[in-house]
């Protein structure tokens, strides 16, 4: 089981919960300790507060937070009010819970409901633990996040979770994608329309940002908002307000915006929208960069249909077609593949596209025109391919492992100091291969 998040309990009424710390008291809280936890790891404190008077809290949690904001450790507090009146105050980087339950069960619930969201996210690779992470740290913020991810990659699914777990997670969500609705149709839906603003309008219409008010709406593929439309949706993060076609007064609103766009540089959004939704980004990585988790949701699609098959058991060669595909379609690629299998016992789009053969042929092409041209020999030619696999693979695993030494020694078999040498030497050599490309 990868730890995801680390959980610190504070009060009698918490003792032997599962946790990594227990504190009998707030006064006997080590602030130590906590500014030493390491940084890598998102950290919750869960506070049985029921016997503090609010004097107390507030004083505390003053120092608690001045301690984090120094020391900027990943680490946000759940203050805990059991057998009281339910509300629930949301304050940056603690959560005021109160319920007339009891302090056990209010911890229960909450932890229950971050691990079933997360679980929702399938695979351990490193890209998603690093982003289940970023998820846990977005709990505890409200404003606009924005996900960067390619198509078919589970965008929506991704936005529905940070949704849930947010302050506002018990309020609505909605969700609309810009690039599958007409631009004359896209505003109305969006912003709703008075009686009788155009022809046809028959009857009021209540458009999403008011169903989402106090809640959360999901705006998939930002860029293919018409730019009018995206000046409106600024106005709204700045006035709190806005007009629906053919109204003259306008309409209060507080709505938490999450955006998502599949491509990493849009030009088509306007760039002052971008600064107002992209506070926070979350990375979503294609299926191509974390293939180690296609066996966990092959087994887990098949045993949501009822299908005992796991993916151990099929044939090697399907094995081998599902792990070596580039999948430009990701994740909804994989489950139309999956369902291929299911029908006729093959997969045969992976078979056609297989990447590994197709680039041998390729490269054994580009070797026999490189002596033909430049008399550059095969050997020559092979020791170039070798050096510049080996230096790609090298700075990507760098970058998914966040250059740790390490992991990059246990998965290369290499010092720690060959590891420094050779990721100096690649990055030369990429750098190298880039200017040339730009001189030509």
């Amino acid at each position: 089981m990868i730890l995801l998040y680390r959980k610190i309990m504070v009060g009698e009424n918490l003792e032997s919960m599962q946790c990594e710390m227990y504190f009998e008291s707030l006064f006997d809280v080590d602030f130590d300790y906590l500014v030493g936890l390491g940084k890598e790891m998102p950290t919750l404190l869960f506070i049985d507060a029921s016997k503090y008077s609010e004097d107390v809290l507030n004083d505390w949690i003053f120092a608690f937070t001045n301690i984090i904001l120094i020391n900027n450790n990943p680490i946000r507090a759940f203050i805990i009010r059991g057998y009281s009146e339910d509300r629930q105050e949301f304050k940056g980087y603690y959560r005021v819970l109160s319920s007339y339950k009891s302090p056990r069960q209010i911890v229960q619930e909450v932890t229950t409901s971050i691990d079933e969201n997360l679980d929702k996210i399938i695979g351990n690779s490193n890209r998603v633990v690093q982003m289940k992470k970023m998820i846990v740290l977005s709990m505890f913020y409200d404003g606009s996040i924005m996900i960067l991810g390619e198509t078919g990659s589970g965008k929506n699914l991704l936005a529905e979770i940070i949704a849930k777990l947010s302050p506002r997670g018990s309020r609505p969500f909605y969700s609309i994608n810009c690039a599958a609705i007409p631009e004359n149709l896209l505003e109305s839906e969006l912003f709703g329309y008075k009686k009788g603003a155009f022809t046809g309008a028959a009857a009021e219409k209540v458009g999403l940002i008011e169903q989402a008010n106090d809640g959360t709406l999901f705006l998939d593929e930002i860029g293919d908002m018409p730019l009018n439309l995206q000046a409106k949706i600024l106005a709204i993060t700045e006035n709190r307000e806005f007009f629906k076609i053919g109204a003259t007064k306008p309409i209060k609103v507080d709505v938490r915006f999450i955006t998502a766009t599949n491509r990493y540089d849009d030009a088509a959004i306007r760039n002052d929208l971008r600064y107002r939704l992209s506070a926070v980004k979350v990375d979503l990585a294609p299926l191509r960069e974390r293939k180690t988790d296609i066996p966990q949701i092959f087994d887990a699609i098949l045993e949501k249909k009822g299908y005992l098959v796991k993916f151990e058991n099929i044939p090697q060669d399907l094995k081998e077609r599902f792990l070596s595909y580039s999948y430009p379609g990701n994740v909804r690629e994989l489950i139309n593949m999956i369902e291929e299998y299911l029908a006729v016992n093959d997969v045969v789009q992976a078979s056609v596209n297989s990447s590994m053969s197709k680039n041998v042929k390729l490269l054994a092409e580009e070797a026999m025109v490189a002596r033909m041209l430049n008399g550059t020999t095969y050997k020559d030619f092979l020791q170039e391919v070798y050096k510049s696999v080996s230096h790609e693979l090298l700075v990507q695993r760098s970058e998914v492992l966040g250059n740790n030494m390490n992991e990059l020694s246990k998965e290369f078999g290499l010092t720690t100091r060959r590891i420094r040498d050779l990721l100096a030497e690649a990055n030369s050599y990429i750098k190298d291969q880039s200017t040339e490309v730009d001189d030509e």
